[in-house]
This record gives structure tokens, C-alpha cells and sequence, in this order.
């Protein structure tokens, strides 16, 4: 009974709770939206009394002095009659904007204070602090725009503002109001003070109401899970009989949760009570099942062992015989390898022979053009000597020209000087002579000179001549030993021809022979490796057969434990089962 008052007093908790909050946020709804209200009257008023106020303003006038923004008569006036409208409609302030370009800041065009305020009075062409291009042009689209509430140090207000049109529909400036807001709170408190007591009352009436309703509707719901609480305490006691007889006076009325559970549980019951006498009969006949698998199990673990014991001398055996495959297999692999290296190396030492005769055979042949040239050449220093013999001959026939010439301008030297005192001696006369004369005695020094330096080159050009011929002399000498000496050296290299013929010879066999040794040995190990496989195959399964064999004694080991286990827990079970009273 004390479950069921819980219960009821948790459900009746949380409803009062849902209800408290549903007034909570009604009553804060209710304030806000009186607020939201009284601001938006505000503003539509504000709107309002602008328009009004247009009625009495001369647009053209303000038109006439936004084209020329000075402070003259026509501003003046235009002040005076803006703030007696301000005074008249009882609003804070009264104002009038230029029109700004976009992007442009909002300035003052006449500000409606009285003519001598100047400390609050707003100049011309100031620029705005609450009011922004965006304001005025959502009045252009809108035909009037009013702000949320505005705060300055006289309290709270809302700034009101329409365009003001000329004749042809064209927007010179905005006109702009602002009212007193500041009792905007006062109007919401008031409005909340008259009716949230009324509702509290009312509400708290039907919550109260409600709650009496949702107990007793609760209570009575809760009635089959007294019975419900009786029948499980039998059932925990393993009272069976008496469940039946409880259940029995249980009388579900409405069809909810909590009668489809009632019945659905008095079903179980009944279930579960015929379930237990089938599981007393099945224990039984368990019991006798658990001890014929327990003997079946000991005779299975005996015969297991027996072929385990066969199976692990078999695998033993196996092993061995896998370890010793497996060095003559090594061994093996070891030889092949060997034989491989030495057929690679036999392979090498062919080509290399066979590059060894190749260049033999290119060194014979330059041998033979070496000693073909070495002939030519002793052939063409032979004939350059005979040259520059006879070179030197005619050196010497020009000797000999060159000292007839030597004499001539000798000859020719004195006769100018003969014809030159002749000269001198016929007086004016012979000058013409003289000069003739004296030019004949220059051309004969100079050739006599010239012949000289001939003379000299000669000498020594048969100097040369004669230096060439001693070293043509030992350069033939040279020239025929070294001949000579190449021809040795082609007789040799034709005689290591003829050796490194036979040594290629004799290594083409030898590789042949060694590659052919090569392939037999990597069918022999082919085959080793392939018996090796085999005898690891075999290794292998004897091995899964003797794991197989101590996995299934395993399991035959671990069967006598569950058939233990199952004779203890069948045992137990008997014993609870017992406690129940059918």
C-alpha cells in the first residue's frame, strides 16, 4: 500500500510541477506581450502625431531651404512654427533630416526647439546619434517608421519619422517626433498586477480540481498491483498453490497498462508453474542420462590416450627424419651453389680468353701496320736525305752567286767614286753627274750589304743542312732497330696467338663440362627439395594428427568435467525445484 501512495504522490508531483511552470511562463507571455503591445501604440502614435503635424508644415519651404542649408530668416521661421507644433502635439522633440545619399551619415535640417535653447537645440547639418540611413529609407518603403525603445538621460522614448513629399511626390526631408515612453513599464506592471491575480486564483481552482480527480483516478488504477505485490511475495516463497488462489481475486475492470499486465502476469504464473513440473520430470531423467555419459567419457578418455601415445611416436619419428632431409637438402643446396659459382667463373674466364685472343689478334695486326710504317718512314728519311744533300749543294752554288755580286758592287762602288772626283773636277758641270754618281755608290753599298747578309744566312742554312744530315743519319739507325725490335715483338705475339688459342679452346670444354655439372646438380637438389617437401608434408600432418589426438583428449578431459559440473547443477536444480509446493 505504501508503494502505491509513492507512486501516486511522484505522478501528482510531477503534474503540479507542469502546471506550475505552464503558469510561469503564461504569466511571463502575458507581461511581455502587454509590453510588445503598449510600445507598438506608442509607435503607431508617435507615427500618427507626425502626420498631423505635417498637415501644418510648408513643404516647399523646407525644399527651398535644403537647397541652401544657411541659417537665415526662412530657417528661423521654419524653427519657430516646428517647436509651437512640438509645444501644441506635446511631444519631446520635433526634427527635421536632410535627405543623405547612401552610405551618408543622417544630419539635422531644423531642429523644432525654441529659438533660444542652444544648449539642447540640435545645429544644422549635425549629424544624427540614434537615427541612420537604413531608418529612413525603411520609411521611404513603408510610409512611416517608429524605433524600439530608445534610452537618454530624461528616460525612455520612441522616436517616430515619415517623409515629407513635394507636389510631385518627390521626398525633400523626414520629419521626426519623439514621445515619452518611459511609462511603458508602469502601463505593463499595472496590467500585470490587475489580471496575474485573477488567473493565479483561477488556475490554482483548477489545479486543484485536477489534482482531486488524478488521485483518485490513480488510486484506482493502482488497485491490481496489490495483488500483484501478494502474488510475488508467494511466488519468491515458492508457494505455487497459493499464487493460483491470489490471482483468482484479482478483477480487472478497465482495460489499461496496468490490467493487461495483471493478466499477462497471472498467465506467466500459470506457465511457469506447469514448466516446473515439466522440468522436475526432465531433472529426472537427466540425472540418469549424466551418469551413462560419465562411463561412455572414461571409456573414450582411455582409448584417446592409447592413440595419442601412437601418434606422438610417430610425429617424433616424422621430425627426425624431416631434420635430417633438411641438411642433406642444405648440403646439397651448398654443392649446387658451388657449382654455380665455379660454372659462372668458368664462364667469365671464356670471355675473358676469348677477349685476351681478340686483342692478341688486333695487337698482331698493328704490330704489322707499326712495322709497315716504320718501314715507310726509314724509306722517306733515306730520300729526305738525299734532299737536303742536294739542298746543300745548291746552297753552295749560291755562295758563289752571291760572291760574284759581292765583287760586282764592289766594282760598281769604286767607279762611282772615280766618276764622282771626276765630277768635282769638272766644277759646275759635272754637279748633275755627281749626283748620278753619288746615287750609283749608294745602290752598290746597299747591294753589297744585302749580299752580305745572303752570305751569312747561307753559312747558316749549310749549318743547319749539315746538322739535319747528322740526325737523319742516326734517326735511320734508330729507325731500322726499332723495325727491328717490332718485328720481334710480332713474332712473339703471334706465338701467344697461338697459346691463348689453345687455353680458350681448352676453357670452352672445360665450361661446357661445368655447365652441364651445373644442371644435373640443380635437378638433384630439385628433386632433394621435392622429397623434402614430402617428408615436411608428412612431419606435418603427423604433427596435426598428434595435436588433433591431445585436442580431442582435451575435449574428452573437459567433457567428463561439464558431465561432473552437469550432475552437480542437476542435483541442485532437484533440490530447488523441491522447495516449490505443487
Amino acid at each position: 500500500m505504501q508503494k502505491e501512495k509513492r507512486l501516486s504522490r511522484q505522478i501528482l508531483s510531477i503534474i503540479v510541477a507542469l502546471l506550475i511552470l505552464l503558469l510561469v511562463t503564461f504569466v511571463f507571455s502575458m507581461f511581455y506581450n502587454s509590453r510588445e503591445s503598449v510600445k507598438q501604440a506608442i509607435g503607431e502614435r508617435t507615427v500618427d502625431i507626425a502626420e498631423n503635424m505635417l498637415n501644418y508644415i510648408d513643404v516647399e519651404q523646407y525644399k527651398k531651404l535644403a537647397k541652401n542649408p544657411v541659417e537665415d530668416d526662412l530657417y528661423w521661421e521654419l524653427r519657430k512654427q516646428l517647436n509651437e507644433l512640438r509645444e501644441i502635439n506635446g511631444v519631446l522633440y520635433a526634427y527635421t533630416y536632410f535627405v543623405p545619399e547612401e552610405g551618408e551619415d543622417v544630419t539635422f535640417l531644423v531642429d523644432g526647439m525654441p529659438t533660444d535653447d542652444k544648449e539642447n537645440a540640435a545645429a544644422l547639418g549635425e549629424t544624427s546619434g540614434s537615427t541612420t540611413y537604413e531608418h529612413l529609407q525603411n520609411a521611404i518603403e513603408h510610409g512611416s517608421y517608429y524605433s524600439d525603445l530608445l534610452s537618454s538621460d530624461f528616460g525612455e522614448y520612441v522616436s517616430g519619422t515619415i517623409p515629407m513629399k513635394d507636389a510631385d511626390g518627390n521626398v525633400v526631408a523626414f520629419l521626426g517626433v519623439d514621445i515619452d515612453a518611459s511609462y511603458t513599464d508602469e502601463v505593463s506592471s499595472n496590467v500585470a498586477q490587475d489580471i496575474v491575480p485573477k488567473i493565479g486564483i483561477i488556475f490554482l481552482i483548477l489545479v486543484l480540481i485536477g489534482l482531486f480527480i488524478t488521485y483518485r483516478y490513480v488510486n484506482s488504477a493502482l488497485k491490481p498491483l496489490i495483488v500483484l505485490k501478494n502474488a510475488s511475495v508467494q511466488l519468491a516463497n515458492g508457494d505455487l498453490k497459493n499464487v493460483d488462489e491470489t490471482l483468482s481475486s484479482l478483477k480487472l475492470r478497465n482495460n489499461n497498462e496496468i490490467t493487461i499486465f495483471a493478466s499477462t502476469f497471472s498467465q506467466a504464473l500459470s506457465s511457469l508453474s506447469e514448466s516446473l513440473l515439466n522440468l522436475l520430470t526432465k531433472s529426472q531423467n537427466l540425472e540418469q542420462v549424466v551418469n551413462d555419459l560419465d562411463h561412455t567419457a572414461s571409456l573414450v578418455s582411455d582409448s584417446n590416450n592409447i592413440i595419442t601415445a601412437s601418434v606422438v611416436q610417430i610425429a617424433a619419428s616424422s621430425e627426425q627424419q624431416e631434420a635430417s632431409n633438411s641438411e642433406v637438402n642444405l648440403a646439397m643446396n651448398e654443392m649446387t651453389i658451388g657449382i654455380q659459382r665455379v660454372a659462372d667463373t668458368t664462364l667469365e674466364m671464356s670471355e675473358s680468353s676469348n677477349d685476351m685472343k681478340l686483342l692478341v689478334e688486333t695487337s698482331v695486326d698493328y704490330t704489322k701496320q707499326v712495322v709497315s710504317q716504320i718501314q715507310n718512314m726509314e724509306a722517306s728519311v733515306l730520300h729526305t736525305e738525299v734532299y737536303v744533300r742536294e739542298m746543300g749543294e745548291k746552297f753552295k752554288s749560291i755562295k758563289e752567286m752571291v760572291s760574284v755580286i759581292t765583287s760586282i758592287a764592289d766594282q760598281t762602288n769604286l767607279l762611282a767614286l772615280n766618276a764622282a772626283i771626276e765630277a768635282a773636277r769638272a766644277g759646275e758641270a759635272g754637279k748633275g753627274f755627281a749626283v748620278v754618281a753619288d746615287e750609283v755608290r749608294k745602290l752598290a753599298e746597299l747591294s753589297k750589304n744585302s749580299a752580305d747578309e745572303i752570305q751569312t744566312h747561307l753559312e747558316n742554312f749549310l749549318q743547319i743542312s749539315n746538322k739535319a744530315l747528322v740526325e737523319m743519319g742516326h734517326s735511320t739507325h734508330q729507325v731500322k732497330a726499332g723495325n727491328e725490335a717490332v718485328e720481334q715483338i710480332g713474332d712473339k705475339l703471334y706465338q701467344i696467338l697461338d697459346v691463348v688459342t689453345e687455353v680458350n679452346s681448352r676453357v670452352q670444354d672445360d665450361s661446357a663440362v661445368i655447365e652441364q655439372m651445373s644442371a644435373s646438380s640443380e635437378e638433384i637438389l630439385a628433386s632433394t627439395e621435392e622429397i623434402q617437401k614430402l617428408v615436411a608434408n608428412t612431419s606435418k600432418q603427423t604433427s596435426e594428427v598428434a595435436s588433433s589426438s591431445n585436442i580431442q583428449v582435451e575435449i574428452v578431459e573437459k567433457l567428463a568435467e561439464v558431465v561432473k559440473l552437469l550432475d552437480t547443477t542437476s542435483k541442485e536444480m532437484m533440490q530447488e525445484i523441491n522447495k516449490f509446493k505443487f
